[in-house]
């Protein structure tokens, strides 16, 4: 008998109220567009690249500089 108050005591059963579905709530009712971490990484590499490489694209396409 003992070993069911130990069963269902704080360790075992349901999540607790506080965060329990939360990220779930949140993803269903934002609305806008759903965009991955992946995609936003990609999107950023690609960025930065484009950036760094503007100048040098620029000159090739213009015929500017030396």
């Amino acid at each position: 008998m003992s070993r069911r108050v130990k069963s269902g005591g704080e360790g075992g059963g349901a999540m607790p109220a506080t965060g329990a579905g939360l990220i779930r709530f949140f993803e269903e009712d934002t609305p806008g567009i759903k965009v991955g971490p992946y995609a936003v990484m990609i999107f950023a590499v690609v960025l930065i690249i484009v950036v760094l490489a503007g100048p040098w694209i620029l000159k090739l396409i213009t015929g500017a500089g030396g």
